[in-house]
């Protein structure tokens, strides 16, 4: 048979029928695995030292970890799971686990995701992000700087999910006007590069760049029933790690991509180009960023006395008053998925913490190990690290803050620090595309390479670790943590 120019290859699968059979159903057969030792498991007596109920709750945790870190199914789904699953088997009653999800960390989540898909829909981020990269971006490398940075300070207003999803088709739009190569453009790499890091640095550094930071307060607060971190504490405990990553980027960023090209006038064209066919700006932005600016100064302001959560649905509800958005404009930004997660996982490490499984499973992974409070953070902390690389980091926290949380008495330890120690460092998920989003919309580019990832994130993570040992042993004793 003769083939024809641009024909794809035939490639034949030589391997044994059985073989192929278990490649193509491997899904299948891992769900099946995973349920199978989760009947088994429920079926059999637990650990002495464990009550029934909290060892029911580790059946259910374990399970959750399985597929949270597999992605077999969406994480949604296994948090619905997870509340479903613990009043059916009789760990709490269903109104009482149910409560969880109506929490004020899902409610300013959601309020966040609205806030930001406000100014995607009426073309304000667009806009701003175009005028900033074609006034900044005079030369290949202020270009790459301008996406950094651009990337970054977004992150730390809006969620970096939103941030990532707004800049891609601004730096895919340049990519393509300058006519760069997948394989070889170095300056194509750096530029998705510059758009994912500064998303995950920038989005460290605020409550409102991602919605982990509120899933970890909200289980601090459930589980000590005292502690909590505020908006300007958390600026305050995170800036100095977050000013360190971001000047470890940007020097990663000079030093493995310096540009290979001279001329970038046809992206300012393009650019330009698509700022005009934009028109003046609008009554509706001019509006919608009056309210943002509103709802940031009333948050910083007045966080304590109002509440976050609140705050931000009154914005959502002025918004909607002023006839400044409407659902339609808004519903297609709204990451429903992450909602439902983050209700889940704070359901279960709240159902963890009340039986005993979380103080039960902490102790037999950490205790014995050290004795020094210190250690036992950074062990945490490079735990964190290796996790978030390998699933969602909003997973990570969910999984390792409620049994951190309940050695910190144990250790003499501020269960605020704790906390932070595993906010911050499950943010450094630079180096595969599934711990974040940001990540995963840069690979998708098909710019960058899985061995690039690695290779660039590993050094990332690890300067973001000596970032937060400077932390660890200097700024935080500084400011009373210990």
């Amino acid at each position: 048979m003769k083939i024809t120019e641009g024909t794809p290859d035939i490639i034949v699968d030589r391997r044994p029928l059985i073989l192929v059979i278990l490649d193509r159903m491997r899904r299948e057969i891992l769900l099946v695995i995973f349920f199978s030792t989760f009947f088994f498991l429920i079926s059999v007596e637990g650990p002495q030292d464990l009550s029934r109920e909290g060892y029911k709750v580790l059946c259910v945790f374990f399970l959750c970890v399985s597929l949270w870190t597999t992605n077999l199914i969406p994480l949604s789904i296994t948090s619905l799971l997870a509340i479903a699953t613990i009043p059916m088997m009789g760990i709490m009653n269903a109104s009482d686990v149910y409560s969880f999800f109506g929490n004020k960390a899902v409610f300013f989540i959601l309020g966040v995701f609205i806030l930001s898909a406000a100014m995607i829909a009426c073309g304000l981020s667009t806009r701003i992000s175009i005028w900033v990269i074609d006034n900044w971006g005079a030369s290949p490398s202020r270009l790459l700087m301008a996406i950094y940075f651009l990337s970054a300070f977004s992150s730390c207003f809006m969620s970096e999910h939103a941030v990532a999803a707004m800049m891609f088709p601004i730096v895919s739009e340049i990519v393509k006007t300058l006519d760069l190569s997948k394989k070889d453009s170095v300056f194509g790499k750096g530029m998705f590069f510059a758009l994912a890091w500064g998303c995950i640095i920038g989005g460290t550094a605020t409550v409102f760049g991602g919605g982990r930071v509120l899933l970890g307060v909200e289980i601090l607060e459930k589980i000590t029933h005292t502690a909590s971190i505020g908006i300007l504490e958390y600026t305050q405990l995170s800036f100095p790690l977050v000013f360190i990553l971001f000047i470890c980027g940007l020097v990663v960023l000079k030093l493995f991509f310096p540009p290979d090209i001279t001329d970038i006038e046809p992206a300012h064209q393009i650019l330009q180009e698509k700022l005009k066919s934009m028109g003046a700006i609008t009554i509706k932005e001019k509006g919608i960023a009056s309210v943002m600016l509103l709802t940031l100064i009333a948050w910083f302001c007045f966080s304590e006395d109002i509440g976050i959560a609140n705050i931000a649905l009154i914005a959502i509800v002025l918004l909607f008053v002023l006839n400044l958005i409407n659902w339609k404009m808004v519903e297609e930004h709204v990451n429903w998925s992450i909602i439902l997660m983050y209700g889940g996982a704070i359901c279960l490490g709240e159902v963890m913490s009340q039986s005993g499984a979380a103080l039960w499973l902490a102790k037999h992974a950490f205790e014995g190990i050290t004795q020094s409070p210190t250690v036992f953070l950074l062990l945490v902390a490079v735990l964190s690290t290796l996790l978030t690389n390998c699933m969602s980091n909003s997973a990570v926290i969910a999984i390792l803050l409620p049994p951190a949380l309940s050695m910190s008495d144990s250790y003499g330890i501020s269960p605020s620090m704790v906390a932070m120690t595993v906010i911050l460092t499950s943010n450094f998920a630079f180096m595969l595309p599934i711990g974040t989003p940001a990540s995963a919309v840069a690979y998708s580019s098909r710019f960058i390479t899985i061995g690039e990832m690695v290779r660039t994130g590993s050094l990332l993570s690890f300067l973001g670790m000596v970032a937060f040992m400077l932390l660890l042993f200097f700024y935080w004793p500084m400011l009373g943590y210990h």
